[in-house]
């Protein structure tokens, strides 16, 4: 990243460099396939120096059974299968980064679980049951916190229409999901005696004594979260024209939150509602290079309040994004740049007051795959 608004030459209150100007190695893939009759088996991980010294973690392990397109059932950590960015391996995304929400929905893009998805005809499905911690999880870094698990279903449909209208390739669905996360609660604590010298004559007088009366402890709860989205892509070539797509998705969600801003019904004693979306349109000139613009926007609590004076007045905590992206290609070899304009609601005014400010951004990204 060659130059980003945000960032400083300066550490923050807990010690990490507030600089994000700097190269990186994004992602680097390895990935192992195996194939034995109707089974099949997956590995993949992704070396990195995103954040902190160079590491390597594991994306998917997944072993499956596929007797034909209509069922192939999986098991292991792979992609969760909610809507069309998500489950799309990063090598393949146009854009360099996710969409605000679904950063904050599936942060990391990988859960634990197990899968059923498979074609019939132009429809298309997919039935998973998944732990509900993503492994970029905020709050419990990929670790179940919940005996429950999140029900994640998608049904759609995949639809060539003839060439004398251009070759146009519809792909849509619908996805919902249904689960549960975890309140965590504290434990009980004891009375505590402090000693605070008044006068400074190093001698404890029974008036210096103060006790600290200890509390209960209060107990872990459970709370629900869920989940609707709809997606929708049409992709088409003109022969003037060249190759183009343009995709629309987007969510409805309640307590879903996992990697933006931490969605926590009991902590907040009401239940967060979110929505995102994004809408984008890429078009190819000629076989080597393309061009695309993106929008998304994301309110991460759309009831938010604050207080003004006396009086209670809505607040809109809305991330919105304008990607702008040229890139060039040859055979698997990619150079793209994108300029990213952001409106980032969790920044302060120069009177210190909550504010949105810029938060813009260019990357140059260079990419291959062997």
């Amino acid at each position: 990243m060659p130059w980003a608004q945000i960032s400083h030459d300066d550490v923050s209150p807990s010690g990490s460099p507030l600089n994000v100007t700097s190269m990186t190695v994004r992602r680097g893939f390895f990935r192992v396939t195996g194939h034995e009759d109707d089974f099949h088996t997956l590995l993949e991980v992704n070396a990195n120096s995103v954040g902190g010294p160079p590491s390597m973690q594991l994306l998917e392990a997944i072993a499956g059974w596929s007797p034909g397109e209509l069922v192939d059932v999986q098991a292991g950590l792979m992609l969760i299968p909610f809507g069309y960015e998500v489950p799309l391996n990063a090598r393949y995304r146009i854009f360099l980064e996710q969409p605000t929400f679904l950063q904050a929905f599936f942060p990391g893009d990988n859960d634990a679980g197990t899968q059923v998805h498979g074609a019939y005809g132009f429809l298309r499905y997919s039935v998973a049951a998944m732990n509900g911690a993503p492994v970029k999880d905020a709050q419990w870094q990929g670790k179940d916190p919940s005996s429950s698990y999140d029900v994640i279903a998608r049904i759609g449909g995949d639809v060539r229409l003839p060439e004398m209208w251009g070759r146009p390739h519809i792909s849509f669905g619908m996805s919902g999901l249904d689960g549960s996360d975890l309140h965590p609660g504290t434990p009980p604590t004891k009375d505590q005696i402090i000693w605070v010298d008044e006068n400074g004559d190093g001698i404890v007088q029974p008036t210096e004594l103060q006790v600290i009366p200890g509390s209960p402890g209060v107990p872990s709860q459970a709370f629900t979260h869920r989940a609707l989205g709809a997606d929708a892509r049409v992709e088409w070539c003109l022969q003037g024209a060249g190759q183009g797509e343009a995709f629309f998705e987007g969510a409805i969600a309640t307590n879903l939150d996992r990697g933006v801003y931490y969605a926590d019904p009991i902590a907040t004693s009401r239940d967060l509602r979110e929505l995102g979306w994004t809408v984008a349109v890429v078009q190819h000139a000629g076989p080597h290079a393309f061009a695309g613009i993106r929008y998304d926007t994301y309110d991460g609590d759309r009831d938010a309040s604050s207080r003004v004076g006396v009086d209670l007045v809505g607040t809109h905590r809305i991330y919105s994004t304008w990607a702008f992206l040229a890139a060039a290609q040859r055979g698997t070899a990619r150079l793209s740049v994108e300029y990213d304009r952001v409106k980032n609601p969790f920044g302060l005014s120069d009177t210190g007051l909550p504010a949105t400010i810029a938060d813009d951004r260019l990357t140059v990204r260079v990419q291959a795959e062997f």
